[in-house]
């Protein structure tokens, strides 16, 4: 079970021509507001436990997500399955210059303890990630920032006066390290 919890880590960010098809929902979440669910659709297509590595597929897109021990075993995912990724990113917890030829990835740690998802309407799974992405906007009327990552042209809303400062700072085309918590979920269909 917690091996699908990964892939939905990586599920739209890793290795495809085009952005996979995600659709969103809005929930209500106490002490964050409105937040956007998204959620995303994939198929097993094969796994390497020795290496711990999963593919998988959203229509034509194919890629491999890097599955971290922590967890477990991959003897439990098998090609053919369906799964259903739900995911929330939370507030951005930091942010800097990522080091000189940095390309777009995602780097995911351990579980983290947020409050901030504790509102959430079903069990949701809190991780912290780092994003490297390309620097494109920081608007501090609206405090939105825009960036290019992995999964393609992304926004975020940022309500630390600390970050937002960090962030005016930064020129369109830099390379920079953001840090969010996210929650997810999964289940197979």
């Amino acid at each position: 079970m917690s091996i699908v919890l990964a892939m939905s880590l990586a599920a739209g960010l890793a290795g495809c021509a085009s952005s996979p098809v995600v659709s969103t929902q809005t929930v209500i979440v106490a002490g964050l507001g409105p937040v956007e669910v998204e959620r995303l659709e994939v198929e097993v297509v094969d796994v390497e436990p020795a290496e711990r590595i999963v593919r998988v597929r959203q229509g034509r897109n194919v890629w491999q997500v890097a599955v971290p021990a922590l967890f477990g075993d991959l003897q439990n995912i098998n090609a053919g399955d369906r799964v259903e990724i739900r995911r929330v990113e939370g507030v951005i917890l930091g942010v800097k210059r990522a080091r000189r030829g940095a390309e777009p990835s995602i780097v995911y740690s351990e579980a983290v303890s947020d409050a901030s998802f504790q509102g959430l309407p079903e069990k949701f799974v809190v991780r912290s990630l780092t994003l490297t992405a390309r620097f494109e906007s920081f608007d501090p009327a609206t405090r939105i920032v825009n960036y290019v990552g992995p999964a393609g042209a992304r926004t975020h809303t940022v309500s630390d006066p600390a970050i937002q400062n960090d962030l005016r700072r930064l020129r369109r085309g830099d390379m920079v390290a953001l840090t969010f918590a996210e929650a997810f979920q999964f289940r197979k269909l």
